[in-house]
């Protein structure tokens, strides 16, 4: 059943004048669509606790930091992961296989075609941290994802084994690397919020 609070008005989420009640009942509903989305396996629960909702934590503080599009950002923030979670050989290129998910998903919802559009291109620039010429929801979402994957290194060697069958100190290694690449294009605000983490993460790798 399609989502729309007031009657069926096509467009209705196209407006940038939120109401905080309005934005907290559709993204609510979002967050727990996905959530029940992701309770078809242990290993898509695991991602949705331990990395999406950081994602969004996160992605809501940077956004308020850069003058984001808090919606967009948040909206790409729950679906972001939404391809693996029901087709997980889609998990090293979701970004790819995303759109069409995304695009049916928030349609049903009503959402205008400039929300779904921005929400879109949003996740497609998402692969790694971006610190340069993109959108400012897409540096949000990219920088988001890699502080919820350097806030939980155990969950993410655990996942990478998990996925991937690779041996323990293998997932190790791929973890810090994947780290250390992605500590290099973070942007400052980021890199504030995470120094903790990483410092944690070097001496990780210093044993």
């Amino acid at each position: 059943m399609p989502f729309c609070p007031v009657g069926r008005k096509r467009g209705l989420f196209g407006c940038r004048v939120w109401e905080g009640s309005w934005i907290k009942m559709v993204t609510d509903y979002i967050r727990e669509f996905v959530k029940q989305e992701c309770k078809k396996t242990q290993l898509t629960m695991d991602l949705y606790e331990n990395h999406i909702l950081l994602v969004a934590e996160y992605g809501e503080r940077l956004s308020k930091l850069l003058g984001a599009d808090s919606l967009v950002v948040e909206l790409a923030s729950y679906l972001h992961d939404f391809s693996p979670v029901h087709n997980f050989d889609h998990k090293t290129d979701h970004s790819i296989k995303n759109p069409k998910l995304i695009q049916e998903l928030l349609r049903k919802f009503k959402f205008s075609e400039s929300i779904i559009k921005d929400v879109t291109e949003t996740i497609m620039a998402n692969s790694r941290p971006i610190n340069g010429k993109a959108s400012i929801e897409a540096i949000c979402l990219s920088n988001a994802e890699a502080m919820s994957q350097l806030a939980k290194p155990v969950f993410w060697m655990f996942f990478n084994n998990s996925a991937e069958q690779k041996p323990y100190k293998e997932c190790v290694k791929t973890y810090i690397d994947w780290m250390e690449s992605n500590w290099k294009t973070m942007i400052s605000e980021a890199k504030d919020m995470m120094a903790e983490e990483y410092d944690f993460l070097k001496k990780l790798y210093n044993k």
